[in-house]
């Protein structure tokens, strides 16, 4: 079942998170090998329309914490607007495994 996180984003700029990756038994997932993240923010979730997709980095695959990333150019994309989003992990075995889920509310940039 995947975690639940709601969070905002600021249009326009750079949005980093650092998450950590436990099992049932709350011990770290070692993601260091062949393991891949997938991660997006729709306006809903049967939007045809991808808003942003994030970008992942293993920060320390021992330890399951993994990066997640969004650019300012990417940020600035999103709709000032109450929007969904999505993690996934791919596991070397090719099982999918939804990570985080919930809202992200998009606050307006004013300097442009």
């Amino acid at each position: 079942m995947a975690g639940r996180y709601d969070f905002d984003l600021d249009q326009g700029a750079t949005f980093n998170r650092t998450i950590q990756i436990k099992d049932k038994d709350s011990q770290a997932v070692d993601i260091s090998a062949s393991y891949s993240f997938a991660g997006q923010i729709r306006t809903t979730p049967t939007s045809a329309d991808t808003e942003a997709s994030f970008t992942f980095t293993i920060v320390d695959g021992t330890n399951g914490i993994l990066g997640m990333k969004l650019s300012a150019t990417e940020s600035a994309a999103v709709p000032a607007q109450q929007c969904v989003y999505d993690v996934e992990m791919t596991q070397p075995n090719s099982e999918v495994v939804r990570l985080l889920e919930g809202f992200v509310n998009v606050k307006a940039n004013v300097t442009r």
